[in-house]
């Protein structure tokens, strides 16, 4: 709210970092997003199961498109009614409530991962925004679970055309201190941590865990920051997993 406060409409009216988004469109789907994620909340303290998206992939792209053209101003005051409504859902939840399920797009989660999941639509739209917030300002504990839920997707979010077969490589966050073997293996992926590097590789990335992190949710396809070495197929890991 604070990088958007002086919002003029022509900030607002041009493209995004995000491809084929306005940054008009990128505020309203994250109002849409808050709504949805309180929709869920709302049916979690009244018992019952919700959908963020009753309608599907169809009424999230409806709702996003839904923002282009409008101006900063209802933008704004759009996107805080929507926030603000959200905390108020949360602050109701009872202790029981947070372990009840809630269905996205991708599946069901728990009212306490819900925060998790909003968490990371804002750290990551707020990037895309292209108003100065870049990776380096994401928090340290962001940073830690972010790469941690990357890495455990991957599996998931595999595209069997378009793997490579028999690659191995190493990614290391090096201020973290941390790292993972992926080895890709037609029709999938397996991720296993790799702090002491100890088995083969076919190609390395290293860098700074926010530039990591960026790179992984498709911020930065380029890998700018990072360091590639030997096979350099490494950097097209996230083309083929790509983020939602």
């Amino acid at each position: 709210m604070r990088t958007v406060a002086d919002l003029t409409d022509e900030q607002a009216a041009a493209q995004s970092r995000l491809p084929g988004w306005t940054r008009a469109e990128v505020l309203t789907h994250l109002a849409r997003n808050a709504d949805g994620v309180r929709g869920v909340a709302e049916a979690a303290a009244r018992g019952e199961i919700g959908t963020q998206y009753p309608g599907g992939a169809d009424q999230r792209g409806a709702e996003i498109a839904a923002g282009r053209g409008a101006r900063a101003a209802a933008l704004l005051a759009d996107l805080r009614r929507s926030c603000d409504a959200l905390m108020e859902a949360w602050h109701h939840l009872s202790t029981d409530d947070w372990e009840r399920p809630g269905r996205s797009l991708a599946g069901e989660r728990t009212q306490r991962n819900w925060i998790w999941s909003r968490w990371r639509e804002v750290e990551v739209h707020h990037l895309d925004l292209g108003l100065g917030y870049s990776p380096a300002e994401w928090p340290v504990t962001f940073v830690t679970r972010g790469l941690d839920d990357a890495f455990a997707d991957l599996p998931t979010r595999a595209k069997r055309n378009r793997l490579p077969v028999d690659a191995d490589f190493r990614i290391e966050a090096t201020d973290h201190d941390r790292a993972w073997s992926v080895r890709v293996r037609d029709p999938g992926v397996v991720v296993e941590r790799d702090d002491g590097a100890v088995a083969a590789i076919d190609g390395t990335v290293s860098g700074w865990g926010c530039d990591v992190l960026a790179w992984l949710y498709g911020r930065d396809q380029g890998g700018a920051g990072l360091r590639a070495t030997g096979d350099v197929a490494v950097l097209h890991l996230p083309e083929w997993f790509p983020y939602p």
